[in-house]
C-alpha cells in the first residue's frame, strides 16, 4: 500500500485522464448519503491533501465507510478519475479510515509553509536571545518555553484564508514581521527595539487560541467568540502577571501594541495605534500581510495571465507582467 510522499497530490489527480486509477491517503473533509433517481443512497464526501479539494462519490457497499468515517479522519482511498464539464472528481472503489502508522501525521494533509518548524524555532531562540530588556526577555522566555504553546505557534496557521493560510504561516509571518522591525530600527534610532520587537513576536499568538486544522482551517468555539486580539491579549496578560518587577507602564504600552495592531475597529482592534512602536508594528503587518496575500493570489494565477481575477478583500486586480520585460510588435 503507498505511502503518502508515494500518493500523487490532489492537483496531479486533476491533470489525470478520466479512467487513470488513483490509490493514497487523504483527509476526508465532508461524507453524506444522498438519493440516486431509483431512490437507493450513494456515498457522498470531499477530500483533501495539502494542495486542495476534490469532490468523490461512493455507489455501491457504502454503508460500512458511512457508519464508521466522520470529517476529519485520515483515510485511504483507491479510485477511478472522473471528469464532468471539465471538474474532475474521483469514483471510489474502497475507502475506509487510515491507521496511525499508515498517517502518523494528519497535518501533512494541509498547505503548509515553505519555512520548516525546525528552521522557525531556531529562529525564535535567536529573536528571544536578542531581546535584551529584562523584562520583557522574561516574559518571551516564559511564553514560549511552555513546550506546548510553542509547539502550537510554530504549527498555527497565520490566518483562514486571506494571508499565510497555512501550517507554519503564524511563525512565517511573525518572523517576516520581526525582519521587517529590526530593518526599521536600523533607520529609526528612536524606537524602542525590544519593545517593538516583543510586539511583532506576541502581536498574533492569540492565533494559535483562535484557529484549529484538524479539517482544514476553522476557527475554534473560542476563537470565533473571541476573537485572537482577545485571547492574545488574555494570555499575555496571565504571563505579566507571575513577573514581579514588570512596570505598569510597560505592561500598558506592550498590550497597546497587540489590542492596536490591526489599526481601527473595522479591522477588529479596539483602538487605534497611539505610540510610536504601535504605528510601526500596525504597518508592517498590513505590509507583509499584504505581500502573502498578493503572492498567494500570484501563485494561482496563470503565468500568461497579465492581471488577477478580481480580488474582492482589496477591491482591485493585481498585475503580474514583469517590468524587464519589453513589448512585443504585433
Amino acid at each position: 500500500m503507498p505511502t503518502l510522499q508515494n500518493t500523487p497530490s490532489l492537483h496531479t489527480v486533476r491533470s489525470l485522464p478520466a479512467n487513470d486509477s488513483v490509490q493514497g491517503f487523504y483527509l476526508l473533509i465532508k461524507i453524506e448519503s444522498r438519493p440516486k433517481k431509483s431512490g437507493e443512497l450513494f456515498l457522498s464526501c470531499e477530500l483533501q491533501d495539502y494542495s486542495g479539494k476534490i469532490e468523490a462519490k461512493m455507489w455501491e457497499n457504502i454503508s460500512e465507510p458511512l457508519a464508521e468515517l466522520k470529517p476529519g479522519d485520515a483515510v485511504y482511498v483507491s479510485a477511478r478519475v472522473d471528469h464532468f464539464n471539465n471538474i474532475p472528481s474521483l469514483v471510489l472503489a474502497q475507502l475506509r479510515k487510515a491507521t496511525e502508522t499508515e498517517v502518523p501525521d494528519r497535518r501533512q494533509f494541509l498547505p503548509h509553509s515553505a519555512l520548516s518548524a525546525n528552521e522557525a524555532n531556531e529562529k525564535l531562540a535567536r529573536v528571544i536571545e536578542s531581546v535584551k530588556h529584562p523584562a520583557l526577555h522574561q516574559l518571551l522566555d516564559t511564553i514560549f518555553s511552555d513546550v506546548k504553546f510553542r509547539k502550537g505557534f510554530l504549527e498555527a496557521p497565520g490566518g483562514k484564508m486571506w494571508h499565510h493560510s497555512t501550517l507554519g504561516g503564524l511563525a512565517e509571518h511573525t518572523l517576516s514581521m520581526i525582519g521587517l522591525a529590526d530593518l526599521i530600527c536600523s533607520h529609526y534610532p528612536e524606537f524602542h527595539r525590544d519593545l517593538l520587537i516583543s510586539g511583532a513576536l506576541l502581536h498574533d499568538i492569540g492565533k494559535v487560541f483562535e484557529l484549529q486544522t484538524e479539517v482544514g482551517i476553522d476557527y475554534t468555539v473560542e476563537g470565533r467568540l473571541l476573537g485572537h486580539i482577545t485571547q492574545g491579549v488574555l494570555w499575555i496578560e496571565k504571563q505579566i502577571e507571575s513577573i514581579s518587577d514588570f512596570s505598569p507602564e510597560l505592561r500598558r504600552q506592550l498590550l497597546h501594541l497587540i489590542l492596536s495592531h490591526q489599526g481601527d475597529g473595522t479591522m477588529g482592534s479596539p483602538v487605534k495605534p497611539m505610540t510610536r512602536e504601535a504605528l510601526a508594528l500596525h504597518y508592517l503587518d498590513e505590509l507583509d500581510s499584504r505581500m502573502s496575500a498578493f503572492a498567494q493570489v500570484q501563485a494561482k494565477t496563470p503565468e500568461d495571465q497579465n492581471f488577477s481575477d478580481y480580488v474582492r478583500l482589496m477591491d482591485r486586480f493585481f498585475y503580474f507582467r514583469n517590468p524587464d520585460i519589453e513589448e512585443t510588435s504585433k
